[in-house]
């Protein structure tokens, strides 16, 4: 082998090392933040919508929600969904108070949360992880659901 081939060989293995160690590298930075369930994990993504653009299951937080006689202030409060059939949930503040719908309890990096619904507002989310979701709101401590998500055959 020529001097002039060996040095195309080194530069070819220090190459390598380097894009070796560059994805070991980025393997390491992100993996923890998918598989340790911690905080670092981005909220999953909901919207508000309307209506008309909802699909799968609907819940309603009913007139007289926000008292707590009329607990549990969603229609239906336990509901099971399969991924990839019914894996949507929309929820509409049908009450005059302002309402919530927040995980309380959710599978890593799962949780959801709508945020202030004013009367009429809609909030959708959508499941892709299986789980025993609880879910409350903020305002009003005993209107509470709860959501079972099984995976698709």
């Amino acid at each position: 082998m020529t001097e002039g081939e060996r040095g195309v060989s080194s530069v070819a293995v220090v190459a390598i090392l380097t894009l070796t160690v560059a994805v070991a590298g980025i393997a390491a930075f992100y993996s923890p933040s998918l598989t340790s369930g911690s905080s670092s994990c981005t909220e999953a993504t909901a919207q508000i919508i309307t209506p008309e653009s909802g699909t799968g299951i609907h819940v309603s937080e009913y007139g007289g929600a926000a008292s707590s006689s009329n607990a549990p202030g969603y229609r239906p409060d336990d509901i099971t969904l399969v991924i990839g059939i019914n894996d949507t949930v929309t929820w509409t503040n049908d009450d005059s108070s302002a309402h919530t719908v927040t995980s309380t309890s959710a599978a890593p990096c799962a949780s959801f949360d709508s945020g202030n619904m004013n009367s009429g507002a809609t909030y959708t989310h959508t499941f892709t992880v299986p789980g025993t979701y609880q879910y409350d709101c903020e305002y009003h401590s005993w209107m509470t659901g709860a959501i079972v998500v099984k995976a698709g055959t």
